[in-house]
Order: C-alpha cells, then structure tokens, then sequence
C-alpha cells in the first residue's frame, strides 16, 4: 500500500513541515502518517540555500543527528529508503535528484501547484529556484572570451541543460 501524500504544498506548508510546526501528512492534505524530515549539514550549500530561499525569518526544527544526511545522494537515499516509511520528505537542488542521483522512488513535489520543471524554473513560475553564474576575470581575454559565447551558444545550453541545469534559452537541441 503506497502513502497519500499531496502531490503540491505551498510555501508556508513546507516552512511548516522543516519548522516542525506540522509532523503528520494528513494536515497537509495526505494521510495519517508522520512526516519523517530529512535535513542537510549547516555548513552545506543546499542548507543555506534552503534556509535563505525557502524558511526565510522561520527557524528550522533542530534536526537529530541521525536525520541529517552528509551527502546530496545521501539525502535522496534517506528519503528514498528511510526505514521503509513513504512520510520522508527532504530537499536537494533539482540537478542533483535528476540527474546525479536518479531514483524511482523520489517524487518532486509541485509548491503552490508549480512542479519544479524546466520550463517553470527558466521563467521563474516555480519559487524555490536559484540562480548560478558563470564569472571571468576582469578584462578577459580572447580565449575565455570564447569559451563565454560557447557556453551561450544552443550547444553549450544543450551541455548545461544535460548535466541537470535549467539553460538560460530552450534550444533546438533540448526541447
């Protein structure tokens, strides 16, 4: 028997569930289990990225140590397998669950009805998305300058949209 889980939380709910405000799934719409929290180390960039992006002014719930998990791949296993329970959540980078870390039994949920899927995080739909750049040196020279207007190019998006990354531009090469 799979658990009921909602397949969409808004932003509050999720504040609410890394809080430790709400701990059962069927205050949150699904059904009357717990909700197993699976949180990153404080010095990691998805912990900070989540505490800035997601809890803003909310402090998160101290997590027991046996519910942190070292590393990104680590996380989604925690999730994916914790003690047989389908109440895990967790939250890693997209890139990391889609591609570094595929796995069958990690469903990405919709936040306020937007799935975090290309499209939606290109053009800024879904809220949970941060922006990474490219940076040079001051004054580049020719070569970098060249590997800049790659990356630009439709086959450079295509490279960063295969590696997990949302590309600035949908190209022929990745729709």
């Amino acid at each position: 028997k799979y658990a009921s889980r909602p397949k969409s939380l808004t932003q509050q709910q999720v504040r609410n569930i890394f809080s430790g405000k709400t701990t059962r799934w069927n205050e949150v719409g699904g059904d009357n289990r717990k909700i197993e929290v699976w949180q990153r180390p404080e010095d990691s960039g998805s912990q900070s990225t989540m505490l800035a992006k997601v809890m803003k002014e909310t402090p998160m719930l101290p997590p027991r140590e046996t519910e942190v998990a070292q590393g990104m791949g680590g996380i989604v296993r925690k999730v994916a397998y914790y003690q047989n329970n389908k109440g895990a959540i967790g939250y890693t980078f997209r890139y990391y669950v889609t591609k570094m870390n595929p796995h069958k039994g990690i469903k990405l949920l919709a936040i306020e009805g937007v799935a975090p899927t290309v499209e939606t995080i290109r053009d800024g739909r879904y809220p949970f998305a941060v922006d990474v750049y490219m940076v040079t040196r001051e004054n580049p020279n020719e070569q970098t300058q060249k590997i800049v207007r790659w990356f630009l190019s439709p086959p450079g998006q295509s490279l960063v949209e295969d590696v997990g990354y949302v590309p600035l531009y949908r190209t022929l090469e990745n729709h």
